[in-house]
Formats: structure tokens, C-alpha cells, sequence
């Protein structure tokens, strides 16, 4: 399979995974925000967006690696951890009710959010299953 034609599907994933996992917990994280802003949550999609974008770049960088190295699993875990851990510790040390179960929660979510991507990239670019 063509690299862009598995990236592409490969984030789509991505992006169906992390819609899914902030549909199941959507109660938690408005519980959260309210906590935290003391106001009811808003979503700017314009800021939405352009973590997307943000997203979408960290993935592109992340793909390229397991492409060229090998070790899917790894990296994987590695690469969610970098990013969702960054963020997520950040919002930690920063607002004072983002506890670090919800630190770890979103650490762990971004491992697995990375690793089932990669994992399907890995398998659709080695076995070029699509054209």
C-alpha cells in the first residue's frame, strides 16, 4: 500500500478513536471542566481544529519514524506518552482540581490512541493491501 494512502487511513482511525473515547467519557470531562474553569464547558472550533492540525503533524512524524525503524509496539507507546503525557501532566501541574488520575487516564488513552493507528499503518504499508 502507498505510505500516504496508509497515513490517511491510519488517522482516520486516529481521529475516529479519539472522537469515540471523548463521546464515552463526555460526562467526566464536562464534570472536570466545570470544576476547573467554574463555568459550563464551550468549545472554540477553531482552537479544535488546529489541535487536529497539531494532531495530524505529531501522527505524519510518529508514522514516518515506525516506517523507517521498525518496532510499531514501541514507538507506539513511546510517541502517546510524549504527547498525551505532556499535555496531560501539564494540565496537571497547572489547574488544581486536573488530578492525576485524570493525568494518568489521558496519558494511557494517548498510548493506546497511537498504538492502534500505528499498528494498522504497520500492517496495510508492509503488506500493501491497497493500492
Amino acid at each position: 500500500m502507498n505510505f500516504y494512502t496508509s497515513l490517511t487511513l491510519s488517522f482516520i482511525l486516529l481521529f475516529c478513536l479519539d472522537i469515540s473515547w471523548i463521546t464515552l467519557n463526555f460526562q467526566s470531562y464536562m464534570t472536570l471542566v466545570k470544576k476547573i474553569q467554574k463555568e459550563p464547558f464551550y468549545l472554540r472550533m477553531l482552537s479544535n481544529l488546529i489541535a487536529y492540525i497539531c494532531i495530524f503533524i505529531s501522527f505524519y512524524l510518529f508514522i514516518k519514524i515506525i516506517s523507517i525503524e521498525g518496532n510499531t509496539l514501541l514507538y507506539s507507546l513511546l510517541f502517546g506518552l510524549a504527547v498525551y503525557g505532556t499535555y496531560s501532566y501539564t494540565n496537571c501541574s497547572t489547574f488544581k482540581n486536573y488530578t492525576y488520575y485524570n493525568a494518568f487516564k489521558d496519558t494511557a488513552w494517548g498510548c493506546v490512541l497511537y498504538l492502534i493507528p500505528g499498528l494498522l499503518f504497520n500492517y496495510l504499508y508492509k503488506n500493501k493491501l491497497i493500492i
